[in-house]
This record gives structure tokens, sequence and C-alpha cells, in this order.
């Protein structure tokens, strides 16, 4: 007579098939959550790494500059600047820089191009700028009457020239940037650097040169 033989149903071989599923389910998304968090710490580190590589050029380059282009469009967030030398006698010419934030939406490059206009610029300092509107020229000599005065246009009542406070003018750079997954990951870098070869006051009356 032959005895017994053991063995496992069915239903248990189906319930250890779900419970390993289950382990192995949790373990896999697990991992799959530590890649995408490494993958995103490395591209917000990248994205930082830019913005402050883009912001020594731009502080090195507008230290050693005189004016703007359109140094009458003052205390007015603009997504391009023209900068100009003294090496041109402070107008147009062959060391004349340009900068400006190009996209749509809420996601802009931030581009550099030796020439008067950013027009075919390809040389990118920074990518996921969350606005086109990162620079605000101040004029010598001038000052903003109160802490919300910024971007705020040329009236008195936010921007006073013409003070004697013979300060340099400068540019006012806002750099913000994000990759879209939430506001905690926004990395910001801002700065107003002086034109240091500029005047430091405009002729009697005049607030932009």
């Amino acid at each position: 007579m032959s005895g017994g033989e053991d063995g496992f149903t069915t239903v248990e071989l189906i319930t250890v098939m779900a419970i390993l599923g289950t382990v192995l389910g949790a373990l896999v998304a697990l991992f799959a959550a530590g890649m995408s968090s490494s993958a995103n710490q490395n591209a917000r580190y990248q994205s930082q790494q830019e913005l402050r590589v883009a912001m020594d050029r731009l502080r090195g380059e507008i230290h050693t500059a005189c004016t703007i282009s359109t140094p009458s469009t003052y205390n007015t967030a603009m997504s391009s600047v023209t900068i100009y030398y003294g090496t041109d006698n402070c107008v147009a010419g062959t060391h004349t820089v340009t900068w400006c934030a190009l996209g749509s939406g809420s996601t802009y490059s931030l581009y550099r191009k030796q020439a008067s206009t950013c027009t075919g610029a390809t040389q990118r300092f920074a990518r996921h700028l969350t606005s086109g509107t990162v620079f605000t020229y101040l004029p010598p000599n001038s000052h903003l009457v109160t802490s919300t005065s910024l971007n705020q246009g040329t009236s008195s009542s936010y921007i006073v020239t013409q003070d004697g406070s013979a300060a340099l003018a400068r540019l006012h750079v806002s750099l913000a940037s994000n990759q879209g997954r939430s506001n905690d990951h926004t990395y910001r870098l801002v700065g107003d650097i002086a034109f240091r070869t500029g005047p430091r006051a405009c002729a009697t009356g005049v607030a932009s040169c």
C-alpha cells in the first residue's frame, strides 16, 4: 500500500504567487522611485549650475560695460538687453553683446550673442527659465522708492533719479529655473550688477543715459 503524497494545492500556489507579485511590485516601485529621484536631483543640479554660470558671465560683461542700447527703458522688465562697451565708444560695434530669454508659456532659455540683436542666437547658457522678462535696467543716480517699486515703470512714485547719490547704473537680473515638477524645485538667482565704466549721473533733467 503506497504512502500518502504531500503537495501544494492550486489555491496555495495562487496565494503564494499573489504574495510574491505584491512584494516584487513594491520593490520595483521603490527602485523606480529611487531612480526617478536621482534623475530629478541631477537635473536640478545641472539647472542650478547653468544659472550660476550665466550669472557669472553676465556679471563679468556688465561690470566692464558702460551702458545698454535702450537706457530710456528703465525700471521695466525686459526679455532682451544689448550691452555697449567703451572699446566701441559706448555705441554699437564689434564688441556689442546681446543677452535674451527666448521661449513661450512658462519655459524659456537664456541666450547670448555677440551682436546688436539676439536673432539667430545659438549660445545657450540656461534652460527651464520660468519667465522671459529677466532684465531690468536702473539708470545712474537713481533709487527705487520702495521694495515693491521694481519693474513698475518710470514714474517718480516708483523710481527717483538725479537725487545726488552718484550711484552707477545697474542691471537687475532675476533668473528662476524650474523643470516643471513643482514650485518647491524653483531655483532663483537675483542680483543688481553695476556698469562700472558707465557714468554716475546723467545730464540735468535726464534720467536715462
